[in-house]
């Protein structure tokens, strides 16, 4: 596949980082510095809506007119047609990639809606008792876990592990042991059904029918509160460098976030990089940072950190060139070819958040916490909830995206473990009790 488009556009940046993520053989072809780009006709230029992917068949498939990322907190009501449009482009441009969007069945067992790894694992276990399981993922497997540098406090990997390595590794243990995959798929809606199975239509335009399901979609990185989206993929990402530390050799780059996924862009950077300034909003990098990441960072001579400090602007032409920062000492500048923003985190619950009880961040609400006020009207049931399920039976949640959860990768590898033997016990409930 040939990709053609220019570094900026929000339609390209997120062709290329989900192809180049999913391993799917691809040149790039930057129209505005690719001496291929002088081959095409201006007219070919003029008339294409960019990004434009051409196929080994000699077929085309452009971007939709109007692209549109849905942001968690940020959804526009009046852009829906071009939030489901944008989806279903990514999901022909997978089907198109050779990566699997079409279910095989029309019903399964359990539906495992994200593939970081609460959902790998879930899925390992639910396949592993022979349950036909379904695992929909509109990214990558591995989620933000999988473009992690290095996880080192994960547990049997005394050198630590990257997220990639430890993503793909599940990824085929899932799929060894029968789970069945969609890549680059959204759920676009589902519905309960009287039976208690779940519906569920997707931007492939299939749809199937699970008796259950196990919600593992994650969180996705807060937006800054200025404008720098013209700057993405011109020198801004939200997310880690992942294996982009190499490009930044002997330059200065500013890494946003006081938490671990922070920590390990910085270091994972200053591997390469002149300088790395990491920015921290709160007082100390120990409020949110693993001890032996601070210590590792206030040993780099490469690296630089700054407290109670936050970026509040950003200048340049075709690429970031400085931020604005805001801090003890006031407003200043600095100089900076690259950052990378890993603050905050916002869930990610499309397709499933008009129906399901959250906390008032949007989180979803499991077992225990459904019933802590008197009021029991978002369960339906006699019995009480299991311990991961949501306020719709033999629907389950499992890692970042729910309340309450610890916002760690073993924890999220426990939590789908657990899921999946909830989702056992709840099925063989069931099926003692059909007629």
């Amino acid at each position: 596949m040939t990709l053609f488009g220019r570094r900026g556009q929000a339609a390209t940046e997120t062709a290329r980082d989900f192809l180049q993520r999913n391993e799917v053989p691809l040149r790039w072809v930057d129209l505005d510095r690719d001496p291929l780009a002088a081959f095409l006709s201006d007219e070919q230029m003029e008339t294409a809506i960019q990004p434009m992917a051409l196929f080994a068949d000699g077929s085309l498939l452009e971007a939709p007119e109007n692209y549109a990322e849905p942001m968690p907190g940020r959804l526009d009501p009046a852009r829906s047609s071009d939030y489901l449009a944008s989806a279903v482009w990514r999901t022909e441009l997978a089907t198109r990639a050779g990566l699997p969007t079409r279910p095989r069945h029309d019903d399964y067992d359990l539906i495992v809606l994200g593939a970081g790894p609460a959902g790998l694992t879930a899925a390992v276990y639910a396949a592993s008792e022979g349950q036909r399981t379904l695992i929909v993922e509109f990214h990558a497997p591995g989620g933000q876990a999988g473009t992690s540098s290095r996880i080192e406090n994960y547990l049997g990997f005394p050198d630590g592990v990257s997220g990639a390595e430890l993503a793909e590794s599940a990824y085929r243990q899932a799929q060894r042991l029968g789970a069945e995959f969609l890549i680059g798929v959204l759920l676009v809606h589902a519905r309960p059904q009287a039976d208690g199975s779940v519906e569920v239509e997707f931007s492939s335009g299939s749809a199937i029918r699970a008796r259950s399901g196990v919600i593992a979609t994650g969180v996705a990185y807060r937006r800054l509160d200025f404008d720098i989206d013209q700057l993405i993929g011109r020198g801004v990402r939200y997310g880690s460098p992942s294996g982009e530390a190499l490009r930044f050799a002997d330059r200065r780059v500013a890494v946003i976030g006081g938490a671990n996924s922070a920590g390990q862009a910085a270091l994972h950077l200053a591997r390469h990089a002149a300088q790395v300034t990491l920015l921290v909003r709160g007082d100390s990098l120990d409020r949110g940072m693993s001890r032996y990441l601070v210590d590792r960072i206030e040993r780099h001579d490469r690296i630089a950190v700054r407290t109670r400090t936050e970026a509040v602007g950003a200048d340049g032409r075709d690429r970031l060139e400085s931020l604005a920062i805001e801090g003890p000492e006031g407003e200043q500048t600095l100089p900076t070819d690259a950052l990378f923003v890993l603050i905050g985190a916002e869930p990610l619950t499309a397709g499933v958040e008009d129906w399901l009880r959250r906390d008032d961040r949007g989180y979803f609400m499991t077992g225990p916490d459904l019933l802590q006020s008197s009021d029991r009207s978002w369960w339906p049931l006699e019995r009480d909830p299991l311990f991961l399920e949501s306020s719709q039976p033999g629907l389950f949640v499992a890692g970042d995206v729910r309340h309450g959860s610890i916002k760690r990768v073993a924890s999220a590898v426990g939590e789908g473990a657990m899921a999946a033997s909830l989702v056992h016990s709840y099925l063989a409930a069931l099926d003692r009790n059909s007629p």
